[in-house]
């Protein structure tokens, strides 16, 4: 399962990879924020109340795209999301020249692209039994 979002959705993506963090579930298959991202100041503790150090948990890998010129959802929001998240797992990139938009050349796609690329994996479950 991969999550896409972009401005506010790629805050909800991010928020919602977090609680599913949080909640000890096993990664999702990724997630991409596009001029978006976790935006709280602090770390934000589970539903119990309690802020446990990242690498109790499996983390979903994200990716936040971010403009150069992005004033809504600047670079430096997206260091502190991945701060906030866990900073082995998120991946930015930081297009020169560009605001707060969506994805607008095959240049900005290729990064999404190659993002994918490291972790679509097709599994054919039905025939790994007969595999010898």
């Amino acid at each position: 399962i991969f999550f896409f979002g972009f401005s506010a959705g790629g805050c909800l993506v991010m928020e919602f990879c977090r609680m599913w963090m949080n909640a000890g579930r096993m990664p999702l298959g990724g997630a991409i924020c596009v001029a978006g991202g976790v935006s709280a100041k602090e770390k934000v503790p589970d539903e119990k109340g309690q802020i446990k150090p990242p690498r109790q948990y499996q983390t979903t890998d994200v990716l936040i795209f971010t403009g150069k010129n992005d004033a809504t959802y600047p670079v430096e929001a997206a260091r502190s999301a991945q701060q906030l998240y866990h900073s082995s797992k998120v991946q930015i990139h930081v297009e020169k020249g560009k605001g707060h938009s969506m994805l607008e050349s095959k240049d900005e796609m290729r990064v999404v692209m190659e993002f994918l690329s490291k972790r679509l994996v097709r599994r054919m479950v039905s025939l790994q039994s007969h595999v010898k």
